[in-house]
């Protein structure tokens, strides 16, 4: 399955098309949690899909005959969004489902079926709704799933086309120590290799910060409900829209420099808990200004394209506070410190590429199997007994230290 992200550019008549399909499934949607809240106080159960189908189409016929109007499927499909939601919330994947606002920002609705893109004619075809103009940048063969028709806050409609194009992702590559690279991401520079290389973060919301101010302080000043207010929270979109655009053209830029022009086939990074960092208030903004989250699951899907590894290690891994050269463990390690020398072998390390290195061994350790029986075993005896067990040669990936790392993290 591959997704395709085209712009729609609709006329006046097929755009009031459009918004009835969005408010139309949002109704569904808000209706059918209201049903099953309600059933649930009042019998203590819950209510299946099945039984908000049939009554949806029951009240079409009496109550609400203006749902006729729009595809019957993207109704359907409403109820199926929902019914993935609560199945998320009770397997503690996602909170409690919530109505949808009609003035929010992003508007959307599916079409499952009946769904033609023509690439001559640079058009794209839904139920009740024939020949809306498209750019169609990226040609795509395979069979079309399901089309998500989106609006954007600033007024752009786009087309997110889901494809099964039946091709199998290649066999990822052996890994090779001397191929793999550990990537620590930080805030005052977005990324850090094993190798010494520094990426800068370019800040895009920093940057942007007074021109969204000015936007903004307009905002304030306008009537609510008043046209001059609607244009002007249009401008504030448009601002937030190009930082979220610059921001995701960097990352793909970057990952694509890392996952495709690179000759490393593995690459080891941390499981970071980024919810949990961004309930820090002092750094809650410039975390999400980076979004490591992105860039690790941009990453993930180029490496698993183009047959390359992506390692994860443990995200209560000490990858900072142990030193790469000697396996010192720190007692502590503020952020404030940015280069610190071992009390054991003296050696000074910048933080953010000593953190690097100890994340490709980390990994290089768990790959191997060479962390496996070093979890509560003197760092000797587990070198020696890991290596005799397994058999393997722990020089492969770089000398002795990482068995004696994995075994000081634990």
């Amino acid at each position: 399955m591959r997704a395709y992200k085209y712009r729609l550019y609709p006329n006046q008549e097929q755009r009031v098309l459009i918004e009835k399909h969005f408010g139309c499934s949002r109704h569904v949607y808000n209706w059918a949690l209201s049903e099953k809240e309600a059933h649930y106080k009042e019998t203590g159960k819950s209510l299946s899909k099945r039984d908000l189908q049939d009554k949806l189409v029951s009240s079409k016929k009496t109550d609400k005959p203006w749902l006729k109007e729009v595809n019957s499927q993207s109704l359907l499909a409403s109820l199926a969004n929902l019914d993935k939601a609560f199945s998320n919330f009770f397997k503690g994947l996602a909170k409690f489902p919530r109505f949808k606002k009609k003035y929010a920002g992003w508007q959307s609705y599916q079409c499952p079926q009946h769904v033609s893109i023509s690439f001559d004619s640079g058009t794209v075809s839904l139920p009740k709704i024939k020949g809306i103009k498209a750019k169609l940048h990226r040609p795509f063969s395979g069979k079309v799933k399901t089309v998500t028709i989106k609006r954007s806050p600033s007024g752009k409609y786009f087309a997110s086309v889901l494809v099964d194009d039946d091709i199998s992702d290649p066999v990822p590559t052996v890994i090779e120590p001397e191929n793999t690279v550990g990537l620590d991401v930080g805030l005052n520079h977005m990324l850090i290799d094993s190798q010494g290389n520094k990426t800068d973060n370019p800040r895009f919301l920093k940057n942007s910060l007074h021109r969204l101010a000015v936007e903004q302080k307009k905002l304030s000043r306008k009537q609510k409900g008043s046209t001059g207010r609607a244009k002007q929270k249009r401008k504030v979109a448009v601002v937030h829209e190009r930082i979220a655009n610059r921001r995701y053209d960097f990352i793909q830029k970057e990952t694509a420099r890392l996952a495709i022009k690179s000759h490393v086939t593995t690459f080891a990074v941390e499981d970071l808990n980024i919810k949990g960092m961004v309930k820090n208030r002092k750094l809650s903004r410039a975390i999400q200004d980076v979004s490591w989250g992105t860039f690790l699951s941009v990453l993930d899907y180029k490496c698993r394209w183009n047959g390359k590894n992506l390692i994860r290690i443990g995200r209560f891994r000490p990858s900072s506070k142990v030193c790469n050269g000697c396996g010192y463990k720190a007692e502590s390690m503020p952020l404030s410190v940015r280069e610190w020398e071992c009390p054991s072998c003296h050696n000074l390390a910048d933080r953010d590429i000593n953190a690097a290195m100890n994340i490709r061994d980390f990994a290089l350790a768990d790959s191997l199997g060479h962390s496996d029986c070093v979890k509560s075993s003197p760092v000797e005896r587990s070198v020696s007994a890991d290596s005799t067990a397994k058999g393997a040669d722990i020089s492969q990936y770089g000398s002795q230290k990482a068995p004696t790392i994995a075994a000081s993290a634990t």
